[in-house]
């Protein structure tokens, strides 16, 4: 996964905020979302990025799978990255 060329990652003290540019619009992101969308900016797959949220976050692995696909879902209709 890659941000579009337009978009800006912005770190705030409450996770991170995605600029884009081209829309005048911004997503934040929360601390889970962001331990996500790092992953898979470095290269991770999603397996890696459910796994990196059960191991910080009290949460099963269904549920973390289903909330990152559902965040995925997310930013590629708001066309704020690509995969």
């Amino acid at each position: 996964m890659k941000l579009n060329a337009a978009v800006t990652m912005v770190e705030t003290e409450y996770g991170w905020v995605l600029l884009d540019e081209r829309a005048g619009e911004f997503f934040s992101l929360n601390p889970t979302g962001v331990l996500a969308v790092q992953a898979l900016l470095d290269g991770a797959g999603l397996d890696d990025a459910v796994r990196q949220i059960t191991t910080r976050y009290a949460v099963d692995a269904a549920t973390a799978r289903a909330d990152v696909e559902d965040l995925l879902q997310q930013l590629e209709q708001a066309q704020l990255v690509t995969t």
